[in-house]
């Protein structure tokens, strides 16, 4: 009977606790999607040392429920009997579409639960997991790998956050049928107006050339890099390196510039919202950090016309290309930083070309639009729905 339905009942499952959190960017992601789904059903498998918090509505139409158990490896299955309790009624499994938002505990929670049911799957995968930096990362992570293989094994329909996962997975997996990025959006319309209104006044007059950092001093923080690899141009007092963030380690960084002499061409700024200021008066954006906040912010700085020394990511290789549209370097690679900071700083036009390949790039490959961006999202998952044999593939094996 569920096909005969104009919008989808879909079960999420992710590790991620911050849906639960009021206006947490996942949250909001849930919220936007709502319009376009029947109803939106979220499993959070938590830490052990986190609390249950049973059923809790978080929505109009989307509930949330948190599972844990003592051991990480037995988690999948306490998902198991979480979906048996709260979504298992007299007229069967409420939910038409299980979506894994990772290959690893996520993802064999929601193909057990999909098997069990009889329900269609799909996994996302959002990071590289064949890299040596997320193997070392937790101990844990080499079993992971192994879960990922078991899954991936078993899945017909994948999602990825950029192409270079795609590719990875298509050749590793060859029998998945059904894979492709998923739709990203950004405020891109608002941040070039924005950027584009005389308003705003210079905010850094003092400078005839401003790098722009922007990114949370915490210990994931990679500010040393990026003043290690502005040290040399820095001795210039018209040459300026301001720093939006704050965190834990800010002393650190502030006595970093002290020890190199150059504190009078650091400015620290505390103040995030006024981001599209700085942004207008920077000439370059510095980012040397590799999270997806970071990503977030370089997206930010191409859309409002920001020439770009960035690290590289696999969002941002799947967007820009070196010497082109940007320049991207080595997350480690501090002499290539410098290096390239010194091409910019001496070329003018070359800034003009990056700022506007980069610009054209954002308009023409991320999503404005909220509701196109909404049902691009929403048929991206629902494609499952066309692959004849999915869920006998998932069963047989």
């Amino acid at each position: 009977q569920h096909l005969e339905r104009e919008k989808w009942l879909v079960l999420f499952v992710l590790r991620d606790t911050s849906v639960l959190e009021n206006d947490s960017l996942l949250q909001m992601h849930f919220k936007t999607l709502s319009s376009v789904f029947d109803e939106i059903h979220v499993l959070i498998i938590a830490e052990s040392w986190q609390a249950k918090r049973g059923v809790e509505r978080i929505g109009t139409n989307i509930w949330a429920y948190t599972t844990s158990a003592k051991y990480w490896w037995s988690e999948p299955f306490s998902a198991l009997t979480i979906a048996k309790t709260e979504l298992q009624f007299t007229d069967g499994f409420r939910p038409d579409l299980v979506v894994a938002f990772d290959p690893f505990e996520a993802g064999l929670s929601g193909l057990l639960i999909a098997r069990k049911f009889n329900r269609d799957f799909q996994v996302h995968v959002t990071e590289d997991f064949y890299t040596d930096e997320f193997k070392n990362r937790e101990v844990e992570n080499k079993w992971r790998l192994r879960i990922a293989k078991y899954v991936l094994k078993r899945t017909q329909s994948v999602r990825t956050t950029t192409k270079i996962i795609a590719e990875e997975i298509t050749k590793k997996f060859k029998h998945i049928k059904d894979i492709s990025v998923l739709p990203r959006h950004y405020d891109i319309a608002a941040i070039i107006e924005a950027t584009n209104s005389d308003a705003l006044p210079d905010a850094f007059p003092q400078f005839a050339f401003v790098a722009l950092f922007v990114g949370k001093l915490d210990y994931e923080s990679t500010l040393f890099r990026t003043i290690d690899a502005t040290r040399a141009i820095l001795h210039s007092k018209s040459i300026g390196l301001v720093v939006v963030g704050d965190g834990p380690n800010k002393k650190e960084f502030q006595q970093r510039a002290e020890i190199l002499g150059i504190q009078d061409q650091i400015i620290f700024q505390k103040d995030e919202s006024k981001l599209i200021s700085y942004l207008k008066s920077a000439n370059i954006l510095l980012c040397t950090d590799t999270t997806e906040a970071s990503d977030e912010i370089v997206i930010k700085a191409a859309a409002a016309g920001l020439p770009l020394l960035i690290a590289k990511t696999q969002l941002r290789e799947d967007l820009f290309v070196d010497g082109e549209s940007a320049f991207l370097c080595d997350k480690e690679d501090t002499v290539d930083f410098s290096q390239k900071l010194a091409k910019f700083l001496n070329m003018n036009s070359l800034r003009e070309q990056f700022s506007l390949n980069a610009k054209d790039i954002i308009k023409n490959r991320l999503h404005e639009d909220p509701e196109a961006y909404k049902l691009a999202y929403r048929d991206s998952i629902e494609s499952v729905f066309a692959l004849e044999d999915g869920r006998e593939e998932l069963i047989k094996q």
